[in-house]
């Protein structure tokens, strides 16, 4: 079991019942539930807050609940109620640097969204979640990425 999580905006989405972009909803709940259960945290990285927004709002369909469940979410999160760990990101020079050189994927963004394997949002998560480990005493195997995505997971 690792003790942090990352939630990737694929997951997300099926957490709050995101229109258009949740076709598995209950299985993943029920897996949530069982990491809750597990002593599992989560952390809610910027990136898919941003982009399960944006998707809801996007969507057709009850954009409204949507929207409420993401909410009480990210509350409970900025709360640091459980499972959730709030993580403090910075939009700064080193962020964007690490961004543009490809984190921890070994290639540059350039590289990675050129031959369509990742895009900004997926590079953005690596790099918070390494963030995050520098900043913690948690070692980098005990901090994962949750993510329906397979590229994304394969650094995870």
């Amino acid at each position: 079991m690792r003790a942090v999580t990352f939630l990737d905006t694929s997951v997300l989405c099926e957490l709050v019942g995101a229109p258009g972009r949740c076709q598995r909803g209950e299985e993943i709940t029920a897996e949530f539930g069982r990491r809750v259960r597990a002593g599992e945290r989560f952390v809610v990285p910027i990136t898919a807050v941003i982009e399960t927004g944006n998707h809801i709002a996007q969507a057709s369909g009850d954009r409204r609940s949507a929207a409420e469940r993401l909410v009480r979410l990210l509350r409970a999160a900025a709360e640091g109620k459980p499972p959730f760990a709030l993580n403090e990101v910075t939009w700064n020079a080193e962020f964007t640097g690490e961004l543009c050189g490809g984190n921890s994927t070994e290639q540059s963004f350039v590289d990675l969204a050129g031959n369509g394997l990742m895009g900004a949002g997926d590079v953005a998560v690596l790099v918070e979640r390494d963030g995050y480990v520098a900043r913690t005493s948690l070692a980098r195997s005990q901090v994962g990425i949750w993510t329906l995505e397979a590229v994304l997971d394969s650094y995870s």
